[in-house]
């Protein structure tokens, strides 16, 4: 009987998410929507062959014919769900990947949550020597990290900026070949703030937002995660209001799904302006938890303006970080 019970909590619990997708209970449930339909589908399977058992065993089919109707019922709401979350997943990925082609001139760009107790430093150092990244962006990067790197990482990435700190000992950081110019300080910014800055590369300039939200593991970071994107929007609107023709990257661990309302809301703050290249891998996963790493989220995006043209994308593992990284070639 517990089957068709956690079947039923499973479908209400997806249709509220549906109906009320703002709330924080509906972000939990809308953040892993991948295995809410598993669940679906499992919980279908069983609670249809638990209901065919107990109705032979009780002759029910023919003496109480709402067990037809109870089934139909369950059945009806559970494809009803599986076509709505079908429908996201097919309407957001692209199903195509870029094929990742380095031409010589090309900026290349590793961005990565490094994990801010991640202690496999040797084979980060390695992973930048093997990649030779024109750029590092790291969130979560912390002073343990840079007392084991920074030898090399003055030697190669003479420029660098990072954002004020929080409250909290890690912040975002990027390390460049290229000269930065730091823009953040021009905007007002709310705890864990974001980084802000161009590089000129070529005859271009290019604004790069790098960005880390606070994760929704609890309601009250929930709040904060949503102060900080409503912030982030705000600051992005009046950039393009007032320079619309910038070259824009937009990367970062928003610890946001594309299944959220707050995704859609960012959606509309960019209004077409930008452009979330990470949609092209078929379903993308890029955050696993340690403890559980088959519980997989997308929550790690990067978004383009039109005037930047991208040779390739990458998705790679980061050693020791419960995040994929992005390795990207911008286009001289």
């Amino acid at each position: 009987m517990w089957y068709v019970i956690s079947s039923f909590v499973v479908i209400l619990i997806t249709w509220f998410a549906h109906f009320f997708p703002r709330y924080y209970f509906s972000e939990l449930a809308l953040s892993f929507s991948p295995y809410r339909i598993i669940l679906l589908v499992i919980g279908l399977i069983l609670s249809l062959i638990y209901i065919n058992k107990y109705r032979k065993a009780r002759k029910l089919w023919t003496t109480f014919p709402w067990w037809q109707g109870f089934a139909g019922l369950f059945t009806l709401l559970f494809g009803i769900l599986f076509l709505i979350y079908s429908n996201q997943f097919t309407h957001f990925y692209t199903n195509t990947i870029t094929p990742f082609q380095t031409h010589t001139g090309d900026l290349k760009v590793l961005f990565a949550n490094i994990h801010k107790d991640n202690t496999d430093y040797t084979w980060i150092q390695n992973l930048i020597v093997q990649q030779d990244p024109d750029m590092l962006m790291f969130v979560e990067f912390a002073d343990h990290h840079y007392e084991h790197l920074k030898i090399f990482l003055n030697k190669n990435y003479p420029y660098t900026n990072s954002t004020t700190r929080s409250k909290t000992f890690v912040w975002s950081t990027v390390f460049s070949k290229y000269k930065i110019e730091n823009w953040a300080d021009d905007f007002k910014q709310w705890m864990r703030r974001y980084g802000y800055f161009s590089v000129s590369f070529g005859d271009k300039d290019y604004y790069f937002y790098l960005v880390h939200t606070s994760s929704p593991d609890s309601y009250a970071h929930f709040v904060m995660r949503n102060e900080q994107l409503k912030t982030f929007d705000q600051n992005f609107a009046l950039h393009e209001k007032t320079r619309p023709d910038d070259k824009v990257v937009v990367v970062g661990d928003f610890n946001l799904t594309p299944w959220s309302a707050y995704y859609t809301d960012m959606n509309k703050t960019f209004s077409g302006k930008l452009v979330d290249v990470s949609k092209q891998f078929p379903i993308l996963f890029t955050r696993g938890l340690f403890a559980f790493p088959l519980v997989q989220a997308h929550i790690d995006h990067l978004w383009i303006s039109s005037g930047v043209h991208l040779d390739g994308l990458q998705n790679i593992g980061m050693p020791g970080s419960d995040h994929k990284a992005y390795l990207f070639d911008i286009e001289k």
